[in-house]
């Protein structure tokens, strides 16, 4: 027997993630498998000043997660930006952001599964495939358990992973050569700038905070502090492993690497620091999977619930306050665009990311067309 709408529009989710597990959320899907490569490409595009490329990154990045806060304290509701276009712009609009924002997030993950995969199969041999297929089953029987299970498992996770990190860093650091940051800036200002944009992809996926709102405990207080704290404690690590690795491995070395990260750990922890990483980048591709299935079976089940995709979408588990059919259909999806080439739905899920942040932003503009305090200064 199916639900009418009002039956739908009063299913709501329940808040039971702290504010720990939000940033665990926020922090796990915006590091993702991005470090192992990102500090690699912005130094071969501007030397050692590739750390001045992740501070102007994060506060280009600033600009963008002000206004997202101030949204997402108006609507905690599940869906994030999908939800703030829909309340302000009506439903046509929501539907369009709704499939972008979904879209987004769906395309992207056959990166970090193949990710893992990669980084598994190193480890262990295991093909690659059935390290990603094996990855997105874990995460849905944590995720159909509760969000409560999934926020505790990806704390943990999260957490040893960014131990990792600053391992990497703080067994680093004897080892590197000041020379190594002269010339500061070999390729001029051109090179910094254009090392700051690729930089900026760094600090993406603190919106995913914003669509789990409705799962957050004190959403008006919870909700803007992780987001925030996501990006710092981002912007750090990103600082204090690029310092590492800059400082230990010739800059034009580095930025020719395919593997960044593990050839400076080689250098300074011999034949075992390439293991070390991989242990690592398997630790932040899982976090950013679980992540993803998070947010995308989030933005599935507000739309459901909207009536704009089926009505069984919708449907919340009694017993786990979760919704099982989304968590279940989107992790089936994930599994599927695994098998695609990661070029290309990487390319597709990057160009839609990007434009999902345009919507949200005239959604303030009309906001500030009508008046009304910010509720961040309230």
């Amino acid at each position: 027997m199916s639900m009418s709408r009002t039956e739908h529009a009063q299913v709501e989710l329940k808040r039971a993630l702290g504010l720990k597990g939000a940033i665990a959320l926020g922090v796990g899907g915006t590091i993702g498998g991005g470090i192992f490569v990102l500090v690699g490409h912005t130094t071969a595009l501007a030397g050692p000043a590739a750390l001045l490329a992740f501070g102007l990154a994060f506060l280009a990045s600033l600009v963008i997660a002000l206004p997202y806060a101030e949204l997402a304290c108006r609507y905690p509701q599940a869906g994030g930006g999908y939800v703030f276009v829909r309340e302000v712009l009506g439903h046509k609009w929501g539907f369009l952001m709704g499939w972008v924002f979904w879209g987004a997030y769906l395309f992207v993950s056959g990166y970090v599964t193949q990710g893992f995969g990669g980084y598994l199969h190193m480890l262990t041999g295991t093909p690659p495939i059935w390290g990603g297929v094996g990855l997105v089953l874990g995460c849905v029987l944590i995720n159909i358990r509760g969000v409560e299970l999934s926020g505790k498992l990806q704390v943990l996770v999260i957490g040893l992973a960014l131990a990792g990190l600053l391992g990497f860093a703080v067994a680093g650091a004897p080892a590197v050569d000041a020379a190594k940051f002269s010339p500061w800036m070999p390729t001029g200002l051109q090179g910094l700038l254009a090392a700051a944009l690729i930089a900026f992809l760094a600090f993406g996926g603190f919106d995913m905070i914003a669509v789990a709102g409705e799962e957050i405990e004190h959403p008006e207080k919870n909700l803007p502090l992780a987001i925030f704290l996501t990006l710092a404690i981002v912007l750090g690590v990103y600082l204090l492993v690029a310092y590492a690795a800059v400082g230990t491995l010739d800059w034009r070395l580095l930025g020719a690497s395919s593997a960044p990260l593990s050839d400076a750990a080689k250098v300074f922890l011999g034949p075992l620091g390439g293991r070390l990483v991989a242990v690592i980048a398997v630790l932040t591709t899982a976090a950013t999977a679980n992540a993803v299935l998070v947010v995308t079976s989030r933005i599935c089940f507000a739309m459901a619930r909207d009536g704009l995709l089926p009505y069984y979408l919708a449907r919340v588990n009694p017993e786990t306050a979760t919704p099982r059919s989304a968590v279940l259909v989107c992790g089936g999806i994930l599994i599927a665009i695994q098998l695609m080439d990661s070029h290309f739905s990487t390319s597709i899920g990057g160009f839609l990311y990007v434009l999902h942040f345009i919507p949200p932003m005239i959604v303030l503009l009309k906001l500030r067309q009508r008046g009304g305090e910010s509720p961040l200064l309230s």
